[in-house]
C-alpha cells in the first residue's frame, strides 16, 4: 500500500491543555479576565470582576459568568 492515499499521515502535536479543578481558573481564563477588567472602573477588584471569578471558580465559563454578573450589576441599580 505504499504511495496510495489512504496512508495514514501522523498528526501534529497540539499543545497540551492542563485541566483545571473546580475552584480554579486556567491561565487562559485568567488571561481573558485581566482584559476583560480594563473596561471596568476598578479592574480586577470591581464588583462585576469580583462576581465573575466566583461563578469561574463555582465551574462557569466565561461567557457564562459574565452574563450572570451583568444580572446582578443590574439588579444592584
Amino acid at each position: 500500500m505504499y504511495g496510495s492515499s489512504r496512508m495514514k499521515v501522523p498528526n501534529k502535536k497540539q499543545p497540551v491543555k492542563k485541566k483545571t479543578k473546580k475552584g480554579e481558573i486556567s491561565e487562559a481564563n485568567m488571561k481573558k479576565l485581566k482584559e476583560h477588567s480594563k473596561l471596568h472602573k476598578g479592574g480586577m477588584s470591581s464588583k462585576h470582576m469580583k462576581n465573575m471569578i466566583k461563578f469561574m471558580k463555582e465551574g462557569d465559563s466565561f461567557s457564562m459568568a459574565h452574563n450572570k454578573a451583568v444580572k446582578l450589576d443590574k439588579s444592584k441599580k
